[in-house]
């Protein structure tokens, strides 16, 4: 249950650490007129933090677009897959777990007119998650998550992103066992 302390400061460090190290010029970057539409693809690896069981660790997939109204803030939708949660313990003994999830998310960039190039935000979404084990214990945790996080975009080029974020999903009702701490990127593309 600390696990989501930890996740919070873990996010507000990656949010924040490259912020103070870059500075944007008085006249904005090509790169920072930052309102439009994105969509990326990325993954990345998730540390499971389920209730009554235990479950090894995954890698995750997911695909993610957007629009940027300002230059601090963004709505996004994402969907992703996890495809395999090995089951250790309690209910997932034996099982194996997969989940798919689709998330809305805003994203608010408090340092955006400060960092140019590089990006930090803060997210806050809520979604659906879908999760199958089988296997073993057969059973199916469906419901509504919210997820939480931060995370950085760095501008490779005007149009080319590379982001990472760190996000804890926090399910409720049937899916509230799947508990988890993501932590991973995505590269984006700024139409």
């Amino acid at each position: 249950m600390m696990h989501w302390k930890l996740t919070a400061v873990l996010a507000f460090s990656l949010a924040f650490f490259a912020a103070p190290a870059v500075r944007a010029d008085s006249d904005t970057p090509a790169c920072c007129d930052y309102n439009g539409l994105f969509a990326g693809i990325g993954g990345g690896y998730a540390f499971e933090d389920f209730d009554g069981g235990k479950s090894g660790n995954g890698a995750y997939g997911n695909l993610r677009v957007g629009y940027r109204f300002l230059d601090f803030l963004a709505i996004e939708g994402l969907g992703e897959f996890m495809p395999h949660f090995d089951g250790r313990g309690g209910r997932y003994a034996g099982g194996e777990t997969s989940i798919w999830s689709g998330f809305a998310n805003l994203k608010v960039y408090p340092t955006a007119r400060l960092t140019g190039f590089v990006q930090p935000y803060l997210l806050a979404g809520a979604g659906v998650m879908f999760g199958d084990t089988h296997d073993g214990p057969e059973h199916d945790d469906n419901g509504f998550a919210g997820r939480f996080g931060a995370g950085i975009d760095f501008f490779l080029t005007e149009h080319v992103i590379f982001t990472t974020d760190a996000a804890y999903l926090s399910p409720i009702g049937d899916a509230s066992p799947l508990d988890q701490i993501l932590v991973g990127g995505a590269l984006q593309y700024r139409f």
